[in-house]
């Protein structure tokens, strides 16, 4: 549904509210408090209604919905004062007072692209920069030490500094990202062991990298120098080089300078309007800086029992600090896909319950956390079943970084769920463009092959099935698609193979775990999938 009053139109279907045809940039809680508004003009909506419909019941201050209701009258050039299609009821909640024009949606959800979808394509058509593992290099002498405390000391260092430098690149990839003028390569592939043997420039070039940030820090009498380099990889050519005295108060602005000199290098036809940071701000707290960048480095690692209590530190010592909720949020939603994968659907349901939790505190402290909305645009999914808010979300996160992949990831699952399969096809696509070593490569391998079984084109659904088998043999999520594959293939010796596979990992096909883990809303969707598990059965039996 498109609402039309004064310039503007609201348009549900796309989220998106329009100027003149131009899209205006709005918050995704500042549009669900808009739609709301408009939908149910024709009265006063209490303040408890909005937040019982937007926050899902959580407590927010009046203040936290105060704002909101101020960004969306600066989005409509209105204001406390003219209260000229706002209205406040003193006490009691809001009004929407402009004429409105209702107008039913005549075109499909893709007959156009999205604001969103227009500027991923653009980045992504862009040359890709891979920020490569930065490596460590220890100097010190024995400085007369007994041997054995020498050792002992130097592995000390070694350990510290190894997540120190991988932290400096982890903030170092989304501190670029935050540019959103180039494709970033992710963690996964920069860190990809299997061209660690090659020198940088052919390491990016295997990557698919035009451009290369590496790094060393070393160690020299108690202090820490980092040297940066950025080179090109098809000329194999150094662009800029640097050197860093790391000292903890300095830090961020170390960080902003590296980031800012790169891009200067790889983008000079931008203007300086063009290049303001939006995704990450200056934070002088190292000390919860550091647990944060820990707690990531663990959960890489699949420590989540370790790297939730050292992120949940991080929440103490600085509550107001976003960045160790995003990663909170992070490693719950890593502990909903291992139980997904392993087909243990009540480990899920809590993870996600946590996940909303902390995607929720990380986009209230930063708005502008492209991390944030990624996360929480896959709470509003799989735990409030939300797809308008869900989508608001993934489009906001994708604004801010196209170069995320597991923003395309997720966005690909709300698309395809809400039952456009071409935008979910070519939004986790985009995965691999901007990481072909994507760290759940065979999740979305997997979804690829649902989107592309609902659609019919059951060759191309087995392929990308094979693939996720291949990544992972212990998939439930890929084994419950080959079964609903051989159901519509008639392929037995398939039904047999998935079900026993299914059967052996502990999954499951029942009727609870298909509402909570598959939330089609388009109903012949759903359908089409359960009468395929129906011949797979049949045919296996």
């Amino acid at each position: 549904m498109t609402y039309r009053f004064e310039s503007f139109e609201l348009d549900t279907d796309r989220y998106e509210l329009r100027r003149g045809g131009n899209p205006i940039a709005v918050e995704p809680q500042v549009f669900s408090v808009l739609t709301m508004l408009v939908e149910n003009r024709h009265r006063m909506v209490p303040r408890e209604e909005i937040i019982e419909a937007v926050w899902s019941g959580r407590a927010v201050s009046d203040s936290v919905l105060s704002s909101r209701i101020k960004s969306a009258r600066q989005a409509l050039d209105d204001d406390g004062d003219a209260q000229r299609l706002i209205k406040t009821v003193h006490g009691q909640g809001f009004r929407f007072v402009g004429n409105v024009e209702s107008v039913e949606a005549v075109e499909s959800a893709t007959s156009a692209p999205s604001a969103a979808q227009m500027w991923v394509r653009e980045v992504l058509a862009r040359p890709v920069l891979a920020v490569l593992p930065f490596e460590t290099d220890d100097t010190d002498g024995k400085d007369g030490k007994d041997e054995t405390d020498e050792k002992d000391e130097k592995e000390s260092r070694a350990a510290g500094d190894a997540y120190f430098v991988d932290g400096i690149a982890e903030e170092l990839i989304a501190e670029l990202a935050s540019w959103r003028w180039f494709p970033i390569l992710s963690r996964d592939s920069s860190f990809d062991k299997s061209h660690a043997g090659l020198k940088a420039s052919a390491r990016a070039a295997a990557l698919g990298a035009r451009y290369a940030v590496t790094g060393r820090l070393a160690r020299a009498g108690g202090a820490r120098r980092l040297s940066v380099e950025l080179i090109d990889s098809t000329t194999d050519t150094q662009l800029w080089s640097a050197r860093y005295d790391v000292r903890a108060a300095e830090f961020a602005r170390m960080q902003s300078e590296i980031a800012s000199e790169i891009f200067r290098r790889i983008a000079p036809e931008l203007t300086s309007e063009e290049t303001r940071r939006v995704m990450r701000k200056g934070h002088a707290d190292l000390t919860a800086w550091d647990m944060t960048i820990k707690g990531l480095w663990l959960m890489h690692r699949h420590d989540f029992r370790q790297a939730l209590a050292m992120l949940e530190d991080a929440t103490r010592v600085d509550p107001g600090f976003a960045l160790p909720w995003s990663v909170i949020a992070q490693t719950r939603l890593e502990q909903a896909l291992a139980g997904w994968k392993r087909g243990q659907r009540d480990e899920s349901h809590e993870a996600f319950r946590g996940l909303l939790e902390a995607a929720s505190t990380a986009v209230e402290l930063d708005p502008s956390s492209w991390m944030g909305h990624t996360l929480m645009s896959a709470a509003e999914l799989w735990v409030n079943l939300s797809f308008p808010r869900a989508r608001l979300h993934a489009n906001r996160a994708l604004e801010l970084n196209p170069s995320a992949s597991m923003a395309h990831h997720v966005s690909g699952c709300i698309w395809g769920f809400a039952g456009d399969l071409d935008a979910a096809i070519a939004e986790q696509g985009n995965v691999f463009r901007v990481d072909p070593r994507y760290g759940h490569g065979e999740v979305v391998q997997a979804d690829l092959g649902l989107w592309h079984l609902l659609r019919g084109d059951l060759e191309r659904a087995a392929e990308h099935l094979r693939r996720s088998v291949s990544l992972d043999p212990s998939n439930v999520r890929a084994r419950q698609r080959q079964i609903v594959l051989a159901g519509f293939s008639k392929d037995a010796a398939l039904a047999r193979e998935a079900l026993a596979a299914l059967e052996k990992l502990g999954g499951t096909m029942d009727e609870q775990y298909l509402a909570a883990s598959y939330p089609f809303q388009e109903p012949s969707h759903a359908k089409r999938f359960r009468e395929g598990l129906r011949a797979a059965r049949k045919l296996g039996s």
